[in-house]
Protein backbone atom coordinates (compact mmCIF):
# COMPACT_ATOMS: atom_id res chain seq x y z
CA UNK A 1 0.00 0.00 0.00
CA UNK A 2 1.66 3.21 -1.21
CA UNK A 3 0.64 6.74 -0.18
CA UNK A 4 1.33 8.22 -3.63
CA UNK A 5 2.71 7.54 -7.10
CA UNK A 6 6.47 6.92 -6.68
CA UNK A 7 7.86 9.81 -8.71
CA UNK A 8 11.61 9.62 -9.26
CA UNK A 9 11.81 13.44 -9.07
CA UNK A 10 11.14 13.46 -5.31
CA UNK A 11 13.04 11.92 -2.40
CA UNK A 12 9.96 10.02 -1.25
CA UNK A 13 9.43 8.68 -4.76
CA UNK A 14 13.02 7.45 -4.98
CA UNK A 15 12.57 5.73 -1.63
CA UNK A 16 9.41 3.94 -2.80
CA UNK A 17 10.96 2.85 -6.10
CA UNK A 18 13.95 1.33 -4.29
CA UNK A 19 11.64 -0.41 -1.82
CA UNK A 20 9.56 -1.85 -4.67
CA UNK A 21 12.70 -3.12 -6.41
CA UNK A 22 13.77 -4.86 -3.20
CA UNK A 23 10.35 -6.47 -2.76
CA UNK A 24 10.25 -7.57 -6.41
CA UNK A 25 13.59 -9.33 -5.92
CA UNK A 26 11.97 -11.41 -3.16
CA UNK A 27 8.79 -12.52 -4.95
CA UNK A 28 5.50 -11.42 -6.54
CA UNK A 29 4.39 -7.90 -5.67
CA UNK A 30 1.02 -6.17 -5.98
CA UNK A 31 1.31 -2.43 -5.43
CA UNK A 32 -1.78 -0.39 -4.57
CA UNK A 33 -1.57 3.34 -5.16
CA UNK A 34 -4.06 6.24 -4.96
CA UNK A 35 -4.16 7.85 -8.40
CA UNK A 36 -6.76 9.09 -10.90
CA UNK A 37 -5.00 7.98 -14.08
CA UNK A 38 -3.03 4.87 -13.18
CA UNK A 39 -1.14 3.91 -16.32
CA UNK A 40 0.66 7.01 -17.54
CA UNK A 41 2.05 8.31 -14.21
CA UNK A 42 3.31 4.89 -13.26
CA UNK A 43 4.86 4.26 -16.66
CA UNK A 44 6.74 7.54 -16.24
CA UNK A 45 7.71 6.76 -12.65
CA UNK A 46 9.03 3.31 -13.53
CA UNK A 47 10.87 4.29 -16.70
CA UNK A 48 14.45 3.13 -16.41
CA UNK A 49 13.55 0.61 -13.71
CA UNK A 50 13.42 -2.76 -15.51
CA UNK A 51 13.44 -4.53 -12.14
CA UNK A 52 9.90 -3.20 -11.58
CA UNK A 53 8.49 -4.74 -14.76
CA UNK A 54 6.83 -7.67 -12.97
CA UNK A 55 4.94 -5.62 -10.38
CA UNK A 56 1.13 -5.69 -10.54
CA UNK A 57 -0.23 -2.15 -10.22
CA UNK A 58 -3.68 -1.45 -8.79
CA UNK A 59 -5.13 2.04 -8.64
CA UNK A 60 -7.53 3.49 -6.10
CA UNK A 61 -9.80 6.02 -7.77
CA UNK A 62 -9.68 9.44 -6.16
CA UNK A 63 -13.10 10.92 -5.42
CA UNK A 64 -13.46 14.58 -4.60
CA UNK A 65 -16.38 17.02 -4.66
CA UNK A 66 -15.26 20.01 -6.75
CA UNK A 67 -15.44 23.67 -5.83
CA UNK A 68 -16.26 25.40 -2.58
CA UNK A 69 -18.64 22.65 -1.40
CA UNK A 70 -15.85 20.09 -1.70
CA UNK A 71 -13.50 22.37 0.21
CA UNK A 72 -16.02 22.66 3.07
CA UNK A 73 -16.58 18.87 3.06
CA UNK A 74 -12.86 18.23 3.38
CA UNK A 75 -12.52 20.73 6.23
CA UNK A 76 -15.42 19.16 8.13
CA UNK A 77 -14.58 15.49 7.51
CA UNK A 78 -12.97 13.08 9.96
CA UNK A 79 -10.10 12.07 7.68
CA UNK A 80 -7.22 14.18 6.34
CA UNK A 81 -8.07 15.55 2.90
CA UNK A 82 -5.51 13.36 1.06
CA UNK A 83 -6.88 10.25 2.76
CA UNK A 84 -10.55 11.16 2.44
CA UNK A 85 -10.44 11.22 -1.36
CA UNK A 86 -9.66 7.48 -1.53
CA UNK A 87 -11.68 6.33 1.51
CA UNK A 88 -14.67 5.19 -0.58
CA UNK A 89 -16.75 2.03 -0.64
CA UNK A 90 -15.56 1.36 -4.19
CA UNK A 91 -11.90 1.44 -3.15
CA UNK A 92 -12.57 -0.63 -0.04
CA UNK A 93 -14.13 -3.29 -2.25
CA UNK A 94 -11.25 -3.13 -4.73
CA UNK A 95 -8.71 -3.72 -1.97
CA UNK A 96 -10.68 -6.56 -0.35
CA UNK A 97 -11.04 -8.39 -3.68
CA UNK A 98 -7.33 -7.98 -4.37
CA UNK A 99 -6.39 -9.37 -0.96
CA UNK A 100 -8.64 -12.40 -1.54
CA UNK A 101 -7.23 -13.21 -4.99
CA UNK A 102 -3.58 -12.28 -4.43
CA UNK A 103 -3.34 -13.90 -0.98
CA UNK A 104 -0.28 -11.94 0.16
CA UNK A 105 2.33 -13.57 2.35
CA UNK A 106 3.30 -10.12 3.65
CA UNK A 107 1.15 -7.00 3.62
CA UNK A 108 3.03 -3.71 3.90
CA UNK A 109 1.43 -0.30 4.43
CA UNK A 110 3.69 2.69 3.80
CA UNK A 111 2.69 5.60 6.07
CA UNK A 112 -0.59 6.04 7.92
CA UNK A 113 -2.26 7.41 4.77
CA UNK A 114 -2.50 3.80 3.55
CA UNK A 115 -5.31 3.20 6.07
CA UNK A 116 -7.74 5.16 3.89
CA UNK A 117 -8.17 2.15 1.58
CA UNK A 118 -9.22 -0.20 4.40
CA UNK A 119 -12.72 -0.28 5.84
CA UNK A 120 -12.99 1.62 9.16
CA UNK A 121 -9.40 2.75 8.58
CA UNK A 122 -7.74 -0.08 10.48
CA UNK A 123 -4.93 -2.31 9.30
CA UNK A 124 -5.33 -6.10 9.05
CA UNK A 125 -4.04 -7.89 12.14
CA UNK A 126 -0.85 -9.17 10.46
CA UNK A 127 0.08 -6.06 8.45
CA UNK A 128 3.44 -4.31 8.63
CA UNK A 129 3.48 -0.53 8.81
CA UNK A 130 6.52 1.40 7.59
CA UNK A 131 6.60 5.03 8.65
CA UNK A 132 8.63 7.27 6.36
CA UNK A 133 7.82 10.28 8.57
CA UNK A 134 6.11 11.16 11.80
CA UNK A 135 3.10 12.14 9.76
CA UNK A 136 1.67 14.99 11.90
CA UNK A 137 5.06 16.71 11.89
CA UNK A 138 5.12 17.15 8.12
CA UNK A 139 1.65 18.71 7.74
CA UNK A 140 2.70 22.31 7.43
CA UNK A 141 2.82 25.06 4.83
CA UNK A 142 4.85 28.28 5.00
CA UNK A 143 3.99 29.71 1.59
CA UNK A 144 1.84 32.70 0.64
CA UNK A 145 -1.49 30.84 0.17
CA UNK A 146 -3.82 31.48 3.12
CA UNK A 147 -6.12 28.71 1.87
CA UNK A 148 -3.34 26.11 2.05
CA UNK A 149 -2.25 27.31 5.48
CA UNK A 150 -5.80 26.90 6.76
CA UNK A 151 -6.10 23.44 5.21
CA UNK A 152 -2.88 22.33 6.91
CA UNK A 153 -4.00 23.70 10.26
CA UNK A 154 -7.31 21.81 10.02
CA UNK A 155 -5.69 18.62 8.72
CA UNK A 156 -2.97 18.29 11.37
CA UNK A 157 -5.15 16.87 14.21
CA UNK A 158 -6.82 14.52 11.72
CA UNK A 159 -3.43 13.27 10.56
CA UNK A 160 -2.44 12.79 14.19
CA UNK A 161 -5.52 10.62 14.88
CA UNK A 162 -4.99 8.53 11.75
CA UNK A 163 -1.32 8.03 12.59
CA UNK A 164 -2.13 6.85 16.12
CA UNK A 165 -4.68 4.38 14.75
CA UNK A 166 -2.18 3.02 12.24
CA UNK A 167 0.49 2.60 14.89
CA UNK A 168 -1.90 0.89 17.30
CA UNK A 169 -3.37 -1.60 14.79
CA UNK A 170 -0.26 -2.75 12.86
CA UNK A 171 1.33 -6.08 13.78
CA UNK A 172 4.84 -4.67 13.27
CA UNK A 173 5.95 -1.05 12.90
CA UNK A 174 9.16 0.11 11.27
CA UNK A 175 10.56 3.66 11.36
CA UNK A 176 12.81 4.97 8.60
CA UNK A 177 14.88 6.93 11.13
CA UNK A 178 16.11 5.98 14.60
CA UNK A 179 15.24 9.53 15.68
CA UNK A 180 11.56 8.86 14.92
CA UNK A 181 11.34 5.66 17.00
CA UNK A 182 10.67 7.31 20.42
CA UNK A 183 7.95 9.60 19.01
CA UNK A 184 6.19 6.81 17.11
CA UNK A 185 6.44 4.54 20.17
CA UNK A 186 4.70 7.16 22.33
CA UNK A 187 2.02 7.83 19.74
CA UNK A 188 1.25 4.14 19.28
CA UNK A 189 1.59 3.17 22.94
CA UNK A 190 4.00 0.39 22.06
CA UNK A 191 7.62 -0.59 22.78
CA UNK A 192 8.44 -2.60 19.65
CA UNK A 193 8.87 0.04 16.93
CA UNK A 194 11.95 -1.01 14.94
CA UNK A 195 14.49 1.16 13.15
CA UNK A 196 14.43 -0.01 9.52
CA UNK A 197 16.80 2.15 7.40
CA UNK A 198 15.86 3.06 3.82
CA UNK A 199 17.02 0.94 0.93
CA UNK A 200 19.05 2.30 -1.96
CA UNK A 201 21.35 0.15 -4.02
CA UNK A 202 24.95 1.38 -4.45
CA UNK A 203 25.30 3.38 -7.65
CA UNK A 204 28.91 4.56 -7.62
CA UNK A 205 29.57 7.57 -9.84
CA UNK A 206 32.68 8.16 -11.95
CA UNK A 207 34.56 10.61 -9.73
CA UNK A 208 37.49 11.11 -12.11
CA UNK A 209 36.29 14.53 -13.32
CA UNK A 210 35.29 16.31 -10.11
CA UNK A 211 35.20 20.11 -10.35
CA UNK A 212 37.03 21.59 -7.32
CA UNK A 213 34.99 24.15 -5.41
CA UNK A 214 31.60 22.80 -6.54
CA UNK A 215 28.74 22.31 -4.08
CA UNK A 216 25.44 20.56 -4.82
CA UNK A 217 22.09 20.73 -3.03
CA UNK A 218 19.14 18.62 -4.20
CA UNK A 219 15.75 19.66 -2.87
CA UNK A 220 11.99 19.70 -3.43
CA UNK A 221 10.46 23.13 -2.94
CA UNK A 222 6.92 21.75 -2.82
CA UNK A 223 7.80 20.42 0.67
CA UNK A 224 7.67 23.17 3.30
CA UNK A 225 10.58 22.02 5.56
CA UNK A 226 12.89 22.14 2.52
CA UNK A 227 11.90 25.74 1.83
CA UNK A 228 12.60 26.84 5.40
CA UNK A 229 15.88 24.92 5.48
CA UNK A 230 17.29 26.29 2.24
CA UNK A 231 16.35 29.85 3.18
CA UNK A 232 18.24 29.35 6.47
CA UNK A 233 21.25 27.94 4.60
CA UNK A 234 21.46 30.96 2.29
CA UNK A 235 20.95 33.43 5.10
CA UNK A 236 23.22 31.92 7.79
CA UNK A 237 25.70 29.52 6.19
CA UNK A 238 26.43 30.24 2.53
CA UNK A 239 27.99 33.71 3.19
CA UNK A 240 30.72 31.94 5.22
CA UNK A 241 31.60 29.41 2.52
CA UNK A 242 34.71 30.20 0.46
CA UNK A 243 34.33 32.86 -2.22
CA UNK A 244 35.77 30.29 -4.64
CA UNK A 245 32.87 27.89 -4.06
CA UNK A 246 30.01 27.64 -6.56
CA UNK A 247 26.65 26.17 -5.61
CA UNK A 248 24.24 24.29 -7.87
CA UNK A 249 20.68 23.66 -6.64
CA UNK A 250 18.44 21.16 -8.35
CA UNK A 251 14.95 19.80 -7.66
CA UNK A 252 11.25 20.51 -7.94
CA UNK A 253 10.23 24.16 -7.84
CA UNK A 254 6.99 25.68 -6.53
CA UNK A 255 5.67 28.53 -8.66
CA UNK A 256 9.24 29.74 -9.44
CA UNK A 257 10.00 30.31 -5.73
CA UNK A 258 13.18 28.22 -5.80
CA UNK A 259 14.44 29.80 -9.02
CA UNK A 260 13.90 33.30 -7.63
CA UNK A 261 15.66 32.44 -4.38
CA UNK A 262 18.70 31.09 -6.22
CA UNK A 263 18.87 34.11 -8.51
CA UNK A 264 19.06 36.33 -5.44
CA UNK A 265 22.18 34.51 -4.16
CA UNK A 266 25.79 35.03 -5.17
CA UNK A 267 27.69 32.12 -6.78
CA UNK A 268 24.45 30.10 -7.05
CA UNK A 269 22.74 28.44 -10.02
CA UNK A 270 19.35 26.78 -10.11
CA UNK A 271 19.64 23.94 -12.63
CA UNK A 272 15.97 22.96 -12.62
CA UNK A 273 14.60 19.51 -11.88
CA UNK A 274 17.23 17.39 -13.62
CA UNK A 275 16.39 14.13 -15.40
CA UNK A 276 18.18 11.04 -13.99
CA UNK A 277 21.15 11.06 -16.37
CA UNK A 278 21.89 14.75 -15.77
CA UNK A 279 21.45 14.35 -12.02
CA UNK A 280 23.97 11.48 -12.07
CA UNK A 281 26.42 13.73 -13.91
CA UNK A 282 25.88 16.55 -11.38
CA UNK A 283 26.66 14.18 -8.52
CA UNK A 284 29.70 12.80 -10.34
CA UNK A 285 31.22 16.27 -10.85
CA UNK A 286 30.46 17.97 -7.52
CA UNK A 287 33.13 18.17 -4.84
CA UNK A 288 30.64 17.97 -1.98
CA UNK A 289 26.88 17.57 -1.52
CA UNK A 290 25.12 19.43 1.28
CA UNK A 291 22.02 18.43 3.23
CA UNK A 292 20.82 21.60 5.02
CA UNK A 293 17.55 20.24 6.46
CA UNK A 294 16.64 21.75 9.84
CA UNK A 295 13.12 20.52 10.60
CA UNK A 296 10.71 17.71 9.81
CA UNK A 297 11.19 13.99 10.35
CA UNK A 298 12.09 10.86 8.43
CA UNK A 299 15.31 10.14 6.57
CA UNK A 300 16.89 12.61 4.18
CA UNK A 301 16.89 10.78 0.87
CA UNK A 302 19.03 13.56 -0.62
CA UNK A 303 21.77 12.45 1.79
CA UNK A 304 21.39 8.82 0.75
CA UNK A 305 21.36 9.79 -2.94
CA UNK A 306 24.84 11.28 -2.60
CA UNK A 307 26.31 8.57 -0.37
CA UNK A 308 25.14 5.78 -2.68
CA UNK A 309 27.13 7.44 -5.47
CA UNK A 310 30.29 7.81 -3.39
CA UNK A 311 29.96 11.60 -3.08
CA UNK A 312 31.23 13.36 0.09
CA UNK A 313 28.34 14.77 2.13
CA UNK A 314 28.04 17.50 4.75
CA UNK A 315 24.80 17.68 6.75
CA UNK A 316 23.10 19.53 9.52
CA UNK A 317 23.32 17.53 12.72
CA UNK A 318 19.52 17.61 12.95
CA UNK A 319 19.08 15.57 9.79
CA UNK A 320 22.16 13.35 10.12
CA UNK A 321 20.47 10.04 10.88
CA UNK A 322 23.60 7.97 10.16
CA UNK A 323 25.99 9.17 12.84
CA UNK A 324 29.57 10.46 13.22
CA UNK A 325 30.66 9.00 9.87
CA UNK A 326 28.85 11.97 8.27
CA UNK A 327 30.40 15.39 9.10
CA UNK A 328 27.58 17.54 10.45
CA UNK A 329 26.73 20.60 12.52
CA UNK A 330 23.69 22.77 13.22
CA UNK A 331 25.98 25.78 13.73
CA UNK A 332 26.01 27.59 10.37
CA UNK A 333 29.64 28.73 10.62
CA UNK A 334 30.78 25.23 11.57
CA UNK A 335 28.71 23.82 8.71
CA UNK A 336 30.41 26.28 6.34
CA UNK A 337 33.83 25.19 7.64
CA UNK A 338 32.94 21.53 6.98
CA UNK A 339 31.98 22.45 3.42
CA UNK A 340 35.19 24.44 2.91
CA UNK A 341 37.28 21.47 4.05
CA UNK A 342 35.77 19.31 1.29
CA UNK A 343 35.96 21.62 -1.72
CA UNK A 344 39.04 19.76 -2.97
CA UNK A 345 38.47 16.20 -4.27
CA UNK A 346 39.85 13.40 -2.09
CA UNK A 347 40.31 15.59 0.99
CA UNK A 348 38.34 13.20 3.23
CA UNK A 349 38.03 9.38 3.46
CA UNK A 350 35.05 7.84 1.66
CA UNK A 351 31.95 6.69 3.53
CA UNK A 352 31.51 2.88 3.64
CA UNK A 353 28.21 2.78 1.81
CA UNK A 354 28.36 -0.95 1.06
CA UNK A 355 28.30 -1.72 4.80
CA UNK A 356 25.38 0.68 5.37
CA UNK A 357 23.39 -0.91 2.55
CA UNK A 358 24.04 -4.42 3.89
CA UNK A 359 22.72 -3.30 7.29
CA UNK A 360 19.57 -1.92 5.64
CA UNK A 361 18.93 -5.15 3.72
CA UNK A 362 19.33 -7.21 6.89
CA UNK A 363 16.90 -4.93 8.76
CA UNK A 364 14.27 -5.27 6.02
CA UNK A 365 14.62 -9.04 5.97
CA UNK A 366 13.95 -9.12 9.72
CA UNK A 367 11.06 -6.66 9.50
CA UNK A 368 9.22 -8.36 6.63
CA UNK A 369 10.23 -12.00 6.76
CA UNK A 370 11.54 -12.54 10.31
CA UNK A 371 15.02 -13.61 9.20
Amino acid sequence: MLPAVPESSTGGGVLLLELLAFLASRGRVAAVVPVNQLTQPLLAACAGHPDLAGIEWHGLTESRTPGFLGYVERLGGQLPSDAAKVATAENHGTLERLRETFEPTVELAVSSWALAAYRVQKLPHDARLFMINVDPEIVRYDGPSLKRRLACMVDRPKVDRLCRTALATARHVGAISAADVPTLSRMGGRQDVAYVPPLMRPRLADRSHVDPGTVLITTNFTYSPNVTSLEWFFRECWPHVSEHARLTVTGKDDNDRLARLCRSQRRTTYAGCLPPAELDDAFARTAVAVNPTRLGSGFQIKLLDALARGVPVVSTAFSNTIGPAIPSSDNPRELAALINARLSPGSEPAFDYAAFHATSVAAWNRFLFNY
